[in-house]
């Protein structure tokens, strides 16, 4: 074989090689869960709740499976007026109160976590339908988390997941 023939199709595997290990990394990075952040605050309750700390403030992660079929939501928060007596996912957009559709239970002491699916979902009136619907309501910014305190019964502090 010719050098000059040697050398080309050492050329076009190279290049090859360099378009399926991009095509790969796209993929890898396409099939990462979708993580959120945001911040939980008093004045973002609807309404806002007179007797809140003043420094009750919170913030939260969720992410999603790349497959939508689970949800993963992290909260942490300080300077509550009290323990926690309940926390939970809503559907609604901001500045709105919405139902409850993904309650947390168990120990809410921060920081608090849970794995949500399909099985979790409360399909609650003028909520989506169904947990994919709610995912993509979600992705749509029509999900909030709220923290709520005995002082603060309809929740103290709140953040819209973006």
């Amino acid at each position: 074989m010719s050098t000059t023939r040697t050398l080309v199709l050492l050329s076009l595997a190279a290049v090859l090689g360099c378009a399926t290990e991009k095509a790969a990394t796209e993929k890898a990075a396409a099939e990462k869960p979708a993580a959120r952040s945001f911040d939980l605050t008093t004045a973002a309750g609807v309404p806002p709740c007179p007797a809140a700390a003043p420094g009750a403030r919170g913030t939260g992660n969720v992410t999603l499976a790349p497959d939508d079929s689970s949800l993963t939501v992290s909260v942490n928060y300080s300077g509550l007026s009290g323990p926690v007596t309940a926390s939970h996912i809503h559907a609604g957009k901001a500045g709105e109160a919405g139902p409850v559709v993904l309650p947390f239970g168990g120990d809410l002491s921060s920081p608090f976590s849970k794995t949500f699916t399909a099985a979790d979902y409360v399909a609650a009136a003028g909520a989506p339908p169904d947990f994919p619907s709610f995912v993509q309501s979600l992705k749509a910014g029509g999900a909030y988390v709220n923290v709520h305190t005995a002082a603060c019964k309809p929740g103290e502090i709140r953040g819209q997941i973006p």
